[in-house]
């Protein structure tokens, strides 16, 4: 039953993930956000549907619940003969929690878009490209994804005050 939950959680925040890189483009409009299980059965995947200048377009995405470059490869691969057998040609997305500068890159060689829950974001929909980088992370591997995840509105930041500096005026409050 809890992985039923995460995994349905972590549906919703990619749908919302996704909504959110969509509407930074006003010409876009979001017609149907529509769930679909995956072809392995063990991921979740979304249809969604969107008008561009009166066209519409399907993104045929793939949730991960992680982002390790093993899995995503498989992912891929799942979205390219998933996208074979589909007739509305859907452009192939990947949604994860955290997606590293590696694994963006090979989205990126497979010519295939990403969304992830920390605001990372490249696709193409027509001619209209979108792009949303966040600052890099220190660490060179992340704990689980699922866990690990936060919206950046509650992630503590640290807090840097500086030491008086020697000589000058101090001033107490009372």
């Amino acid at each position: 039953m809890k992985t039923h939950d995460a995994r349905h959680e972590l549906e919703i925040r990619a749908a919302a993930a996704l909504k959110a890189a969509l509407a930074e483009v006003s010409t876009i409009k979001v017609r149907e956000i529509r769930p679909q299980a995956s072809m392995s059965g063990s991921d979740s995947s979304l249809m969604v549907y969107v008008d561009l200048f009166g066209q519409r377009h399907a993104l045929a995405c793939e949730i991960q619940p992680d982002g390790h470059l093993q899995n995503l490869r498989l992912a891929l691969e799942e979205l390219r003969t998933g996208a074979a057998h589909r007739a509305d040609h859907a452009l192939p997305i990947i949604v994860a929690p955290y997606l590293s500068p590696e694994a963006q890159a090979l989205c990126k060689e497979n010519k295939t878009g990403f969304v992830d829950l920390e605001g990372n974001a490249r696709l193409a929909l027509g001619e209209v490209f979108i792009v949303k980088r966040t600052l890099p992370h220190r660490g060179h591997r992340r704990p689980a994804a699922a866990a690990a995840w936060q919206p950046a509105e509650q992630k503590k930041l640290p807090v840097h005050i500086p030491a008086a500096r020697h000589g000058a005026a101090q001033h107490a409050v009372a």
